[in-house]
């Protein structure tokens, strides 16, 4: 067995992690929680915190979860087998230790000594019971549970996962909120299942709505769709908690409201603001804010077959445009925070190689390819994109930079405008695409959600590149998949990502950025990339 054992020997990540997850249980200086929204305010000093946050969900039950927000308050009353506490590789949270199996196809969990809001422990019945319901209700986020084959209890406190083929990415599956475990007995007194026939027997949805059944810091007290959350301190926390009482969660997807809130002291943290609102900030006493980075990417793809791409599809042409788009202009564009990561892999990923380098740029060696690949004076082809946005930004805006950057070494590009509805989304899924700018969004906070880029795979399809045109390359996914060993793990991430850094249909040209503005009197506030927002990091300050 190849054993990982885990906290004792990751003493710094685990002083952050006994508040949110773990660690003997402290009384917390707990203060009256407000009311309402405004006697909340930042003017009264309570321990009460508003947050307001955008919409675009309708339920709060963890097996259906998807949308963007909806983890700001999943990871605050519920708990999972692991967790990302800022670090780009998974933590325990209720699991203790865990091993694999020599062939990867088994991992074998214990749990620490943990209690639901209920007061019932947290068992390895409730564990199975949790992921096994995500899986079979079907709903968006089960696609998570895919390398599941089944799961055993031996006993209370092991929890056994048999796999379908190695998974290199399980642990940071097991982050993902859907995931979350769940108080199996209350959610089967409110009409819960998790059998083969959840998709149409399980009628829990309605309570997990109204309230949480999780071992999480907060319990969820009210849900009023499209308006606002409510969520108080558990009395029965196994953890030790923050000195945050209760959260007034706002939905509010208004950026410009929310930064008036901001100003005006009603609301503590902003987590749907843009450029803009942020510059409006600037120099507002109590105010402090964070740009930085997300992991949703925007990329360039230049279609393979020379039938679609045409002179997109030589690779010197491919490599000609990569030395000619205007990185750091491009980061203008998209606003504070924006980077360009260094290939395929994220910035903030494990197994990342950072960012590009800011003087990549170069437009005499980008004519040179060019005249190489018999343009010596450009050519003219259609650039098309959709009506999507990109974090907000616009990816007409980024077909337009793109234009005017490759007018530089003669190559005139038509912008073709289409709609995602009707006909883009199509021919993209369908890689009947030949020059276009999108962008890709991850579903769970792992690097191998990047290995679709490679050749053979879902997204190197959409740009026609098949597993024969590199099948070196194409191997490299097999192998990324396979290794539960973090060091060869990043190994191969890393191989994968210089071979692509010159070569490939793709260009990654922005990280696109978030950002949040908060008042002073907190602590803790930070972006996360899993969970928008951990609100069991953050304190008022005393």
């Amino acid at each position: 067995m190849k054993k990982r054992l885990l906290a004792l020997a990751l003493c710094s990540v685990m002083a952050l992690s006994c508040v949110a997850c773990g660690g003997s249980k402290t009384e917390t200086s707990a203060g009256v929680a407000s009311e309402t929204t405004s006697e909340a305010s930042v003017s009264t000093g309570s321990n009460t915190v508003v947050v307001a946050m955008g919409a675009g969900f309708s339920t709060l039950d963890p097996g259906y979860v998807y949308e963007k927000y909806p983890p700001v308050v999943i990871t605050a009353c519920y708990e999972n087998l692991f967790k990302f506490y800022g670090n780009s590789e998974p933590m325990p949270c209720l699991a203790d230790t865990y091993e694999f199996s020599e062939d990867g196809l088994t991992l074998t969990v214990t749990l620490k000594d943990a209690t639901f809001a209920s007061g019932n422990p947290v068992t390895s019945e409730d564990v199975a019971f949790s992921i096994n319901r995500t899986k079979n209700l079907q709903g968006n986020p089960s696609f998570i549970c895919d390398t599941i084959d089944s799961i055993e209890t031996p006993d209370e406190k092991t929890v056994v996962f048999h796999l379908t083929q190695a998974d290199s990415a399980i642990l940071s599956k097991l982050t993902y909120n859907a995931l979350a475990i769940l108080d199996s007995k209350v959610v089967k007194e409110n009409g819960g299942t998790d059998a083969a026939d959840a998709s149409t027997a399980d009628t829990a949805q309605s309570y997990l709505n109204t309230t949480s059944a999780g071992s999480g810091m907060y319990i969820m007290t009210s849900y009023i769709p499209d308006s606002e959350i409510v969520l108080e301190k558990n009395p029965n926390y196994w953890g030790e908690a923050t000195n945050v009482d209760k959260y007034i969660i706002k939905i509010q997807p208004d950026a410009n409201a929310q930064m008036m809130g901001l100003s005006t002291g009603d609301i503590d943290v902003a987590i749907n603001m843009t450029d803009d609102t942020m510059a409006e900030l600037e120099g507002a006493e109590h105010v402090a804010m964070i740009n930085s980075a997300t992991k949703t990417v925007g990329f360039v793809m230049m279609n393979m077959d020379e039938s679609i791409g045409g002179p997109v599809a030589d690779p010197l042409v491919q490599d000609a445009i990569r030395k000619a788009i205007d990185y750091s202009g491009i980061q203008i564009i998209c606003g504070e925070g924006t980077i360009t990561p260094y290939s395929l892999i994220q910035d903030g990923f494990m197994g990342s190689k950072g960012q590009k380098s800011a003087d990549y740029t170069n437009i005499e060696e980008a004519k040179a390819l060019l005249k190489e690949a018999g343009y010596p004076d450009g050519f003219d082809i259609d650039l098309t994109v959709c009506d999507l946005d990109m974090e907000g930004i616009l990816l007409t805006d980024l077909a337009q930079k793109v234009k005017d950057d490759l007018s530089q070494i003669g190559i005139n590009c038509n912008i073709v405008s289409q709609p995602w509805a009707a006909g883009y989304g199509d021919a993209y899924r369908d890689g009947t695409l030949g020059f276009t700018v999108m962008y890709w969004g991850i579903d769970y906070n792992d690097p191998n959600v990047q290995l679709e880029f490679l050749p053979g795979y879902t997204v190197g399809l959409r740009a026609g590149w098949q597993t024969e045109m590199d099948p070196e390359l194409a191997a490299l996914y097999q192998d990324a998949m396979s290794a539960t060993d973090s060091d060869a793990r990043k190994a191969i991430l890393e191989d994968i990502q210089d071979k692509m850094y010159e070569d490939g249909p793709f260009i990654f040209i922005a990280q696109a950025p978030a950002h949040i503005g908060y008042n002073t009197r907190l602590t803790g506030v930070d972006i996360s990339d899993p969970y928008a927002l951990d609100l069991t990091l953050i304190n008022i300050a005393q």
